[in-house]
C-alpha cells in the first residue's frame, strides 16, 4: 500500500485561451490588410506602366520617327527645293514639339534618368534645329550645302544618341516594374500559402480550445455540485449536537462531497490516552462495502494514527481492507483519510472510498481538506455544546444547592431569633420585672437587631426562590397609579425624616393598566423607592409612570427618580449584584434589594434600567410588559431555565 502525500493544485492558467484568441484576431486582420496592401501596390506599379512608362516609351518611338522624317523631309528640300518637302518639314517640325512636350510630362511624372535624359534630347533637338534652319532660310552655294548637312547629320546623330539613351532608360523603367509587380506577386503568393497554414494551425488551435473550455466548462459544474454538496454537508453538521449524530452525518456527507462508493468513521477509544492499548473502533458507516459498526483494531500504526499526527489529509492507493477487520470486503481501493477533531484533540478518523478503476487524485484532496475543515468547526461546536451544557448542568445544580442552603438555614435561623425576639418583648412588657431606662433601651436595641435580622433572612428566601424560578404570582388587572400612591404614603415618613419631598406625577385622565402581579410590582417599587430615600441626603424623589413603544413591544415604565448622590458608570455595571452596596458605608443593608427587584422583573417579563450622573442624581425604570406577547424571555435577563408558577 503506497501513499502519495498530498499538495495543493495551483488554478488552470488562460494564457492558451489568451494566445489562441490573439493569434485568431491577428490572422483574421492580416488576411484582410496584407492581400488588400500588395494588391495596391501592385494596381499603383500597373497604373505607372500603363499610364506613364508605356505612353512615354510610345511618345519616344513616335518623336525618334518623326525626326527621321523631319530630317529626310529637310534634306530633301535642300537638295531638290521641293517646296511641298518644306510644308511637310514643318508639319511634322509641329508634331515632334507636341510629342516631345508630351514626353516631358510623362518623365517628369517618373522623377529618374528618364527625364534627364529627356532634357538632353530637348537640348539636342534645339541644337540641331538651329543648324536646320540654315537649310531652308539661306540660299547656300553647294559647298555651304554640303558642310550644312554634315553638321546637320551630326546634330542629328546627337539626337539619337539621346534619344536612343532616353529609350533604354524607359525601357529600364518599365523592367524595373515588372520586376517588383513579379515580386509582389511572388511575395503574396508566399503570404497567402503562409496564411493558409497559420489559418489551419489555427483551426486546430481553435479546436484544442474549444475542447478545453468544454473540460472548464463541466470542471465548473462539478465545482458547482462540490460546493453545493459542502453547503449541505455544512448545514447537516450544524444541526448535529451529539457526537454520535454528528459522525452519522459526516459519514453520509463524506459520499457526496468526495463522490465516494463508502464511507466511515473510526472512533479512537482508549484508557488513559494513546497507549499502546488504545484502538479505533468503526462508529458511523455509509454507502457500501464498510466494516460492521463496533469493529476495532489497533490504533498503533493505524492510518487515524496518522492522520493524527498531520492533521491533514492522506490519500492511500490502493488501500485495502485487513482481512481480520473487514472480512465481508474484499477488493483493492483508493481512500482519502481525513482527521476528525475540534481544537482540543482528534477524535478518530474519516476514510473516503472508491473502487480502484476511479481513483482519487491530487485535486481530490483539496476539497477533502475543505471537508475536514467543516468537520473540525462542527466537532467544535459539539464539544462547545456539551461542555455549556455540563457547565449550566453544573450551574443549576450549584443554584439548586445555593437556594437549598439558602432555605434550610433562613428556617434553621428564624427559630432561634423569633424566640429570641420573644423573649426581648416579654424582657420590654415587664413580665420579669420592671427595668430602669437604660436596660430599657438595650432591649430596644436587642429587638431592632432581631428584626433586622429577620428581614436580611426574608430577603436571602426572596432570592433563593427568585433565583430557582420558584415564585408564585398572582396575574390580575393592575392600575400603577394605585401602586405608586400606595407606596408614597408608605415611605412619606421615611422621606420627611430625611427632610424629602417625595411626590406622584401620573396623568389621572390616562391611566396606564398591565395584567401583572399587584404584590411583586409593589415589592420592586418599594425596594427602589427606599434605595432613593437612602442615597439622597437632600431634594427630592419623584415617582411617575408612562406607556412607551419600541421594536420590542408595548410597555409600562415606572420610573423613580432622585436627585442623590448619583451613580459612576463602573458603580452602575455591578449594581445589580448580589451583596454589593455602593456609596456611603454607613448606610443600612445588606446588598440585596436591587438584586431581587430584578429578579422579580424578569419573572414578570420585564426589567430595570438605570440612567444616573454623579452629583446629579438618579432615576431606576421598571419596565412591564403592557401585552403578555412582548414579555422579554426569562432567560434573557436571569440567564437561569427557571419557571414560574401562576396562581
Amino acid at each position: 500500500m503506497a501513499v502519495v502525500p498530498t499538495s495543493s493544485n495551483a488554478s488552470a492558467s488562460t494564457r492558451w485561451s489568451v494566445a489562441t484568441l490573439a493569434l485568431v484576431a491577428v490572422m483574421l486582420l492580416g488576411s484582410v490588410l496584407i492581400p488588400a496592401r500588395l494588391s495596391y501596390r501592385i494596381l499603383r506599379l500597373l497604373a505607372e506602366t500603363t499610364g506613364t512608362v508605356e505612353p512615354a516609351r510610345l511618345a519616344a518611338s513616335r518623336l525618334q520617327s518623326g525626326l527621321d522624317t523631319e530630317s529626310a523631309t529637310l534634306q530633301r528640300y535642300a537638295l531638290l527645293g521641293d517646296s511641298s518637302a518644306l510644308q511637310r518639314y514643318h508639319a511634322t517640325l509641329l508634331d515632334d514639339d507636341r510629342t516631345l512636350a508630351e514626353l516631358d510630362h510623362l518623365t517628369a511624372a517618373l522623377h529618374g534618368d528618364a527625364a534627364r535624359h529627356t532634357v538632353a534630347v530637348r537640348l539636342q533637338l534645339s541644337r540641331w534645329r538651329a543648324n536646320s534652319d540654315i537649310l531652308w532660310k539661306q540660299r547656300l552655294s553647294s559647298e555651304q550645302l554640303a558642310t550644312a548637312l554634315r553638321a546637320q547629320q551630326a546634330d542629328r546623330d546627337a539626337v539619337l544618341a539621346a534619344m536612343n539613351r532616353l529609350s533604354v532608360s524607359l525601357a529600364a523603367e518599365d523592367a524595373n516594374r515588372d520586376e517588383r509587380i513579379a515580386g509582389f506577386e511572388l511575395r503574396g503568393l508566399t503570404i497567402n500559402a503562409a496564411l493558409v497554414l497559420v489559418s489551419l494551425a489555427t483551426l486546430f488551435a481553435v479546436a484544442a480550445l474549444v475542447r478545453r473550455e468544454r473540460r472548464l466548462s463541466a470542471m465548473i459544474a462539478q465545482r458547482v455540485e462540490d460546493e453545493a454538496a459542502l453547503r449541505q454537508a455544512a448545514e447537516a453538521f450544524s444541526v448535529a449536537f451529539g457526537r454520535e449524530e454528528l459522525a452519522n452525518r459526516i459519514a453520509t456527507a463524506a459520499l457526496a462531497v468526495m463522490r465516494a462508493r463508502a464511507a466511515f468513521v473510526e472512533e479512537i477509544a482508549s484508557n488513559g490516552g494513546r497507549s499502546r492499548s488504545a484502538v479505533v473502533a468503526v462508529q458511523a458507516v455509509a454507502g457500501v462495502s464498510t466494516p460492521p459498526l463496533g469493529v476495532t483494531k489497533p490504533y498503533q500504526g493505524s492510518l487515524a494514527e496518522r492522520v493524527t499526527d498531520s492533521r491533514e489529509p492522506l490519500l492511500v492507493s490502493p488501500f485495502s481492507y485487513d482481512e481480520n477487520w473487514c472480512e465481508t470486503s474484499t477488493g483493492s481501493f483508493s481512500a482519502i483519510v481525513l482527521p476528525v477533531a475540534d481544537s482540543k484533540e482528534t477524535l478518530g478518523a474519516l476514510l473516503v472510498l472508491r473502487e480502484s478503476d476511479t481513483p482519487f487524485r491530487t485535486e481530490d484532496v483539496e476539497r477533502a481538506r475543505t471537508l475536514a475543515h467543516l468537520i473540525w468547526i462542527a466537532c467544535e461546536k459539539v464539544r462547545l455544546f456539551e461542555e455549556e451544557r455540563a457547565g449550566r448542568r453544573e450551574l443549576e445544580r450549584v443554584i439548586k444547592s445555593r437556594s437549598r442552603l439558602m432555605r434550610g438555614f433562613s428556617h434553621d435561623l428564624k427559630n432561634p431569633l423569633g424566640a429570641a425576639d420573644g423573649y426581648a418583648e416579654l424582657l420590654s412588657s415587664g413580665v420579669y420585672g420592671e427595668m430602669v431606662h437604660e436596660q430599657r433601651r438595650a432591649i430596644d436595641s436587642i429587638h431592632t437587631s432581631i428584626q433586622t435580622a429577620l428581614a436580611l433572612i426574608d430577603d436571602l428566601h426572596e432570592l433563593a426562590r427568585a433565583e430557582t424560578g420558584h415564585i408564585a404570582l398572582s396575574r390580575q388587572r393592575v392600575e400603577l397609579l394605585g401602586v405608586l400612591l400606595a407606596a408614597r404614603e408608605e415611605y412619606r415618613a421615611a422621606a420627611i425624616s430625611h427632610r424629602l419631598t417625595l411626590s406622584v406625577d401620573v396623568p389621572v385622565d390616562d391611566p396606564v393598566v398591565v395584567e401583572t402581579d399587584r404584590a411583586r410590582v409593589r415589592q420592586i417599587v418599594s425596594n427602589l423607592l427606599s434605595n432613593a430615600i437612602k442615597y439622597t441626603p437632600n431634594g427630592s424623589i419623584v415617582l411617575r409612570v408612562k406607556q412607551r413603544e419600541d421594536a420590542g413591544g408595548c410597555w409600562a415604565a415606572i420610573e423613580v427618580a432622585d436627585t442623590g448622590i448619583g451613580i459612576t458608570t463602573e458603580e452602575r455595571q455591578l449594581l445589580f449584584e448580589e451583596f454589593v452596596r455602593l456609596g456611603v458605608s454607613d448606610v443600612p443593608g445588606a446588598g440585596l434589594g436591587l438584586a431581587i427587584s430584578q429578579r422579580l422583573a424578569s419573572t414578570l417579563g420585564g426589567r430595570i434600567t438605570v440612567e444616573s450622573e454623579v452629583g446629579h442624581g438618579s432615576t431606576f425604570t421598571l419596565w412591564l410588559p403592557m401585552h403578555q406577547s412582548d414579555a422579554l424571555p426569562l432567560a434573557a435577563v436571569n440567564g437561569t431555565h427557571a419557571s414560574v408558577e401562576y396562581r
